[in-house]
């Protein structure tokens, strides 16, 4: 369960709504420049309102847009990523890398996905794929995320965009990770199929809420996979921060938006800016 919490937080990160939708904003301040950091979602039910004043006022004065990753350009470029690298020499049936009761949960559920297709891919994107197919069935898009808006308007706006990672980065994160380590997302991912939808109700509720402490507290798998929490969070923290503070993003005014999950805990993006000599805000 809670690698799948894990997955979840990578995908969507995190429908019901607070009343009022304040996702959690900073300031981070060096040296004459100003850093914006908001945290954000990567997939949502179309139409949810999420733009505060605030952070549309401190969008609209930046001079460059960071994101985790700028999609790659032009049709079908990611499926040609996933491709190289997400796909085995040769098929190994899915059911052979799942434990024995999960074996009796995916032959019952029967997922959305052919087996003779599942067979073909690498544990972690097999995974991965169930988990994006779970989102799509509960209504929640990647298309109507928060990063994916925010580029749209910075490109409209000819705003400069940069991204932290490649697209081809951010797959290593899951191609690396040992066989075993995969395992455990598959079945974490066939296990919770039809069942994870009030999981990512609650990731959303939390993450319009700004209660950035409670996504990384109740999503912290730290026990069960260090090596996962190490991937996903802490090094990317520490690399983020590096970015930043060594001037990688040009300009005075720069409006960083990256999931929230990396805005909380000992070892999140704003404590490793805080030890880098930026001062930093809560400004919503």
């Amino acid at each position: 369960m809670m690698l799948l919490r894990r997955l979840l937080l990578f995908f969507i990160l995190l429908l019901a709504a607070p009343a009022l939708a304040v996702p959690a904003l900073w300031t981070a301040s060096k040296n004459g420049r100003t850093i914006t950091l908001y945290g954000t979602i990567h997939a949502l039910p179309q139409g949810t309102d999420w733009f505060t004043p605030k952070a549309r006022a401190a969008f609209s004065t930046a001079n460059t847009l960071v994101v985790e990753m700028v999609p790659p350009k032009g049709p079908g470029a990611t499926a040609e990523l996933m491709q190289q690298i997400g796909f085995l020499p040769a098929p190994v049936p899915i059911e052979s890398r799942l434990p024995a009761d999960v074996q009796a949960r995916y032959a019952a559920v029967k997922p959305g996905i052919p087996a003779q297709m599942l067979d073909t891919m690498k544990s972690w994107l097999a995974a991965i794929s169930l988990v994006q197919l779970e989102m799509l069935g509960n209504g929640i898009d990647p298309a109507a995320g928060v990063d994916v808006t925010l580029l749209q308007r910075a490109q409209a706006a000819g705003t400069r965009t940069l991204g932290l990672e490649t697209p081809r980065g951010q797959l290593e994160l899951f191609n690396g990770l040992p066989e075993a380590e995969q395992r455990l997302l598959l079945a974490a991912a066939v296990t919770d199929i039809g069942k994870s939808g009030e999981m990512m109700r609650g990731l959303i509720a939390m993450w319009l809420a700004g209660d950035v402490e409670r996504i990384r507290r109740d999503f912290d798998d730290s026990g069960l996979s260090p090596e996962l929490e190490r991937r996903l969070l802490r090094d990317r923290n520490a690399a983020w921060a590096d970015f930043v503070a060594r001037g990688k993003a040009p300009g005075r005014r720069v409006f960083m938006a990256v999931g929230a999950a990396h805005m909380a805990g000992p070892d999140s993006l704003i404590e490793m800016l805080k030890a880098r000599g930026f001062k930093v805000r809560r400004v919503e």
